[in-house]
């Protein structure tokens, strides 16, 4: 058999050491320690369990209830962006059906005054050229007050309280995240 090693025997030497029941002090204590982490293990071992069970089930869920809020903004985003390539469609119309009435209008207003330029040689170069120049800005007027219009009444028309509601509580909600 071969000798202990040196801390190991000085430990269980009686000389120089305290003893208990002929062994030294060191081992006792140390069986103590051991004896103390067993029995906190034992003690511990249950409520420590269900504790770390219970946050790994919060966990899970709160993890599943973000999936579901990121599918739920991922739809509202899609239904939103349908929205406004239905709207981005509706207002191209608007804008082709103005343009269509603006150049029929235009084309009837420039036969009106070639009409009467040629019934009335007397009047300058100059009346007329400013003539034209008002009936076009005219023109264009009302058909950039008729497309605001239409696409105002096409907005007032498509937004309902609801939308208006989700939308207001989107932002606020979006505020207090960036906040936070």
């Amino acid at each position: 058999m071969s000798p202990l090693p040196v801390p190991v025997a000085f430990l269980l030497s009686a000389e120089g050491a305290e003893t208990f029941l002929g062994l030294p002090t060191v081992v006792w204590k140390t069986a103590n320690l051991l004896l103390f982490f067993g029995l906190m293990w034992w003690l511990l071992k249950k409520p420590l369990a269900s504790f770390f069970g219970e946050r790994r089930a919060e966990v899970a869920k709160a993890l599943s209830k973000a999936e579901e809020d990121r599918r739920r903004a991922e739809t509202m985003a899609a239904e939103l962006n349908a929205r406004l390539a239905q709207i981005e469609t509706e207002l191209a119309n608007l804008k082709a059906a103005a343009r269509r009435d603006a150049e029929a209008e235009h084309a009837a207003l420039l036969t009106q005054a070639e009409e009467e330029s040629a019934r009335i040689v007397s009047r300058t170069k100059g009346e007329i050229e400013s003539r034209v120049r008002y009936a076009r800005a005219e023109l264009t007027g009302y058909a950039g007050d008729l497309a605001l219009e239409l696409a105002r009444d096409l907005l007032a028309s498509r937004m309902t309280p609801e939308d208006q509601k989700r939308l207001v509580a989107d932002g606020v909600s979006a505020l207090s995240k960036a906040k936070a």
